[in-house]
């Protein structure tokens, strides 16, 4: 006795019950006795492996069953191949087949006959129902309405932004355009308790493919195509989200692949040995600490051997013949760093040099005769020529038009890595020691080229000297 239902949505398996009723009548009405094989919530008609199918037909290849009896011929098969297979099967174990809708007699042309018609005839239905469904899908997409029930960002059952998590998406958007990793992410996010949908911990592979999603921007994807407009409210707005993408989608930069440096300043640095132009990487050594110090040599002191301690180096692995200790170079670059970000024309890093020499200058020229126009103003209004309505309204179209420009003027890569840094402010140096090394190395990208000069020969004590920065 076989019994199949496709699609189970509660679990009860109400529909293998009622076949089971039927079922059971009709080998009680043959006189044979039952025994069951159920696939519940199986399809027939994917390809798929049925579990209780294949033991089914084991049982009869061994003898251990002689007859087979189903609701329907199409519970049994969905698919003429299988179909073929079975009636095979049956002619050479001479197996009786029952259904409560008739029997068929699988020995006879004229039964099997009937047995392929119906079969193809569910096949027919398999395929009408298929098209069916991919065209109304379809047409759901162009609608914009959603696929997804439940997703991270939004409220349960809603596709409406969750007040907890939406925040920390927008927040990890930026901090990929700012130059942090998608481990960062998943950091804070483990951190904040703001696991996914799952319950478990977010790691660098989930966070890259949520935030690959279309759905975040409020768009509507169908067959990996983004098809146009959602119907629910975007986590990002569309820009965003695309910078993102380019972002992630970076050369060299797979999904999931882990972006964070174990050192903060590996791939930073740049050697200083004549011909190489290699990049130091961080390294844990076996360095001696402690000692007196002996006389000095080239600038640098030797020391007398200490006690072996483990430290991080920075070396070059091209030609191995610059390093540096980290203990040494890491506070200099932040005190670098912070010293530069917190000058009153830190500001003036946000304004880029546009590589149109004509287009720059002559936003320049605008924006100097805008302000102009602003002194005017103020003038005119003082010699009561303008009203104070009129002096707002004429202000405010004028900033407005300055606003614009500045913004052409604005560098964006540089706007999204100091995104959070209140330059030219001493609030800047906190924030710089706050940020994460992917960010950090970000900062430094975008201000300087650190080179490091060897070390002389016999030289032991750190000399801030070998640090050159060409600032950018």
């Amino acid at each position: 006795m076989y019994l199949r239902q496709s699609l189970d949505r509660t679990g009860e398996a109400v529909a293998v019950a009622r076949q089971r009723e039927d079922c059971e009548k009709l080998c009680a009405d043959k006189g044979w006795q039952p025994v069951e094989y159920v696939d519940n919530d199986t399809s027939a008609s994917s390809g798929k492996k049925r579990p209780a199918y294949e033991r089914m037909l084991t049982d009869i290849a061994d003898g251990k069953l002689e007859a087979v009896v189903a609701w329907d011929l199409d519970r049994l098969h969905r698919r003429p191949v299988e179909l073929e297979a079975f009636i095979d099967i049956a002619d050479r174990h001479r197996l009786a087949l029952a259904t409560v809708s008739g029997d068929v007699d699988l020995s006879t042309p004229q039964g099997r006959l009937v047995a392929r018609l119906k079969g193809s005839v569910a096949r027919h239905e398999v395929e009408h129902k298929s098209a069916r469904q991919r065209r109304a899908m379809e047409q759901l997409a162009a609608r914009g309405v959603p696929k997804w029930r439940r997703a991270f960002g939004y409220l349960d059952d809603t596709h409406q932004p969750d007040p907890a998590t939406a925040p920390l998406v927008a927040e990890a958007y930026a901090a990929v355009l700012a130059g942090g990793s998608i481990s960062d992410v998943a950091r804070e996010w483990n951190a904040a308790g703001a696991y996914g949908l799952n319950g478990q911990p977010w790691t660098a592979s989930t966070v890259s493919l949520f935030l690959r999603s279309p759905r975040n921007a409020g768009l509507r994807a169908h067959n990996n195509e983004i098809v146009g407009k959602g119907t629910w409210p975007p986590l990002v707005d569309e820009q965003t989200w695309r910078a993102a993408q380019a972002v992630l989608n970076a050369p060299g930069r797979a999904p999931g692949r882990k972006t964070v440096r174990k050192h903060p300043l590996t791939g930073v640095l740049r050697c200083g040995v004549d011909g190489c132009g290699g990049t130091l990487s961080g390294q844990w050594v076996m360095q001696r600490t402690g000692g007196a110090s002996g006389r000095p040599r080239n600038g640098e002191t030797k020391q007398h051997p200490g006690k072996m301690a483990h430290s991080i180096t920075y070396a070059c692995k091209k030609c191995r013949g610059c390093s540096v200790r980290a203990e040494y170079v890491e506070p200099l670059l932040y005190g670098i760093v912070c010293g530069r970000l917190v000058m009153p024309d830190a500001v003036d890093l946000l304004k880029s040099e546009a590589h149109d020499e004509a287009d720059a200058e002559r936003l320049r020229v605008e924006a100097n005769t805008l302000a102009g126009r602003l002194d005017e103003i103020a003038d005119e209004r003082a010699d009561g020529l303008l009203t104070g309505p009129q002096a707002r309204r004429a202000t405010e179209r004028i900033q407005a038009k300055l606003d614009e420009i500045e913004r052409k003027q604005q560098d964006q890569e540089r706007l999204r890595v100091f995104d959070g840094i209140p330059l030219g402010t001493p609030e800047a140096a906190e924030a710089i020691e706050k940020l994460s090394p992917d960010r950090f190395r970000a900062v430094l990208d975008v201000l300087a080229e650190f080179v490091i000069a060897p070390v002389g020969k016999g030289g032991r004590v750190f000399n801030p000297e070998r640090v050159q920065v060409n600032w950018r």
